[in-house]
């Protein structure tokens, strides 16, 4: 038994080959000044203690399940060397505590939930709180302590800061992970458990994401809002794009899915970082993760009126006559699209129209609940006239941000033909959704329908099988009857000036100008629906309408 030993300003070195240990179940006084390096496993048992006002440097574990004081709050606790070593500070508190492995890949971690009052310093090497297999472990300092962090390293796991108030950013695990709370009654601790992939943090469910995990818990505090820095590493960005990551929380009701946060947001992709502001108290209880919301969707689909049989392609003279927008043109009722899509010049002379993409997500996963309210995002684009959807550049698919994750529907609107809709498309990790109309299994078909929602394409060659959609919606209003063929014949009757080489919704096949082939179109549309169905309760009457959930108006 080692009864007492007094340390001043000396330099012992207790080793008996590569890794020694010092067990201490007695009395050890380490004044002040005095500096004692371990070159192995420093064990403070029950019965043991250690009155620390100098520093102790050790090479192993750090295991105290004694007494651990310092007379005048001055201890510094060293954890060096290689491998992987254990910190079990028991009950007592560590003022100083210095992480300075050998190596970024050497490591220390926690033995139970280790209180830090005064500074640290992390310098080198990992820390770990063990956050999978002990997740009530923390790292836990009030908030006047120091935390210094050199580059590249960062705690995994839980740190929680007490004595806590609003109005001031405190560091967690990094630098860059960061708090702050605003208004209300603020806490008085708050935790954040950051798990990045190197750890196995992985965040729930099989969604796109940046491999690292966030939680955050505060005690007591409420009304208040929380701004917050969530740190990642490049390595960690599987497919998102550093310059367009958000944070996203995990709802939990009505269903589980993923929501993003997309406005406020500030990206540093230099120190790697994205901060948003005046989250609300409530919805610190959910799991939160970083992720790209920009999605990319292959969409094909044609229009029946602008179709060009001997081609085998959608006709362009919209576009050939420089008669196409150089805005979106879904302002008006029914769709009502604020978008500010808007194009200098049009981008490729194979362009046939604006189209209109929204993509739907219900929170019962139902086709039938998919209506307009339940787009998670949507964005005005261009078809060409081989069918392929792309962006404003005229050349690639079209993308767009989404607020939400999981599985749903592509909704492709025109204007003058009737909306379709997808089957529902499962989610997927890598950002994309794809889906060709011109396969007629590929449009969603209500239950009660007696109709095809597309109609197919005249061959454009032996054993052509090209669906389309529906053409002769001139009102808008989500079905076709002779109510459409009505406002045609009122632009034919008049001046030949105003329907002539125009831009109008009356002009159903697309050739520029509004006549009688526009007529003949939109009733070929009724007439080919009613040969096609001797049974039509479809909840519209003998019409043909669209199978969009909620677009008949």
């Amino acid at each position: 038994m080692i009864r007492k030993l007094q340390m001043f300003a000396v330099f012992l070195v207790f080793s008996a080959g590569a890794k020694s240990q010092l067990n201490n179940n007695g009395s050890i006084t380490i004044q002040n000044n005095a500096y004692v390096m371990v070159m192995g496993n420093l064990n403070n048992s029950n019965s043991g203690t250690i009155t620390n006002d100098g520093k102790i440097e050790v090479q192993g574990n750090f295991i105290n399940t004694g007494t651990y004081t310092s007379t005048a709050n001055e201890d510094s606790l060293l954890m060096t060397g290689t491998g992987i070593d254990t910190l079990k500070a028991g009950s007592s508190v560590i003022n100083n505590l210095t992480i300075n492995k050998t190596t970024n890949s050497d490591s220390v971690r926690l033995g139970g939930t280790a209180i830090i009052n005064t500074k640290l310093d992390h310098l080198s090497g990992g820390l770990t709180t063990d956050p999978i297999l002990n997740p009530s472990f923390t790292l836990t300092s009030p908030i006047a302590a120091v935390f210094n962090f050199a580059d590249s390293v960062e705690i995994v796991g839980s740190v929680k800061r007490t004595g806590w108030v609003n109005g001031t950013a405190y560091i967690f695990n990094q630098p860059n992970m960061q708090v702050t709370t605003n208004g209300g009654t603020s806490p008085t601790e708050f935790t954040v458990t950051m798990i990045p992939q190197s750890a196995g943090g992985d965040p729930t469910q099989n969604e796109r994401e940046v491999k690292r995990k966030f939680l955050f818990a505060q005690t007591g505090g409420s009304g208040f809002t929380t701004d917050i820095r969530y740190p990642y590493a490049t390595s960690e960005l599987n497919t998102n794009v550093a310059s367009n990551i958000v944070p996203w929380e995990l709802l939990t009701t009505p269903i589980a899915e993923w929501n993003a946060r997309l406005t406020p947001v500030t990206r540093d992709t230099v120190n790697h970082f994205v901060m948003t502001t005046g989250i609300p108290d409530t919805d610190l209880a959910m799991e939160w993760k970083l992720a790209d919301p920009k999605y990319t969707f292959n969409v094909t689909a044609f229009l029946r009126g602008a179709w060009n049989n001997p081609t085998g392609l959608m006709r362009t003279t919209l576009n050939s006559n420089n008669l196409l927008p150089l805005t979106q043109p879904y302002t008006v009722a029914p769709y009502n699209y604020s978008g500010t899509e808007s194009v200098v010049s049009i981008p490729n002379p194979n362009i046939v129209d604006w189209v209109l993409i929204d993509f739907r997500m219900p929170s019962s996963g139902l086709a039938t609940d998919a209506t307009a309210s339940t787009f998670v995002g949507r964005k005005a684009a261009f078809l060409l006239n081989n069918g392929t959807v792309v962006d404003l550049d005229g050349v690639t698919p079209v993308s767009y941000n989404i607020n939400k994750q999981g599985s749903g529907f592509i909704v492709v609107r025109h204007r003058n033909h009737l909306a379709i809709m997808s089957n529902s498309l499962t989610s997927n990790t890598i950002g994309t959704y794809a889906n060709d109309f011109s396969i007629s299994t590929n449009s969603y078909k209500s239950n009660t329908a007696t109709s095809e929602p597309t109609v197919l394409l005249a061959a454009s060659g032996a054993g052509s099988t090209l669906y389309g959609m529906w053409p002769g919606d001139v009102n808008s209003n989500g079905s076709i009857t002779t109510a459409d063929i009505t406002p045609v014949n009122i632009a034919i009757a008049g001046a030949s000036s105003t329907n002539t080489n125009v831009y109008k919704v009356q002009d159903t096949n697309l050739d520029t100008n509004v006549t009688s082939a526009d007529v003949s179109i939109t009733n070929t549309s009724i007439s080919a629906f009613a040969a096609s169905s001797s049974s039509r309760n479809i909840g519209k009457g003998n019409v043909l309408i669209s199978q969009v959930p909620g677009e008949i108006k």
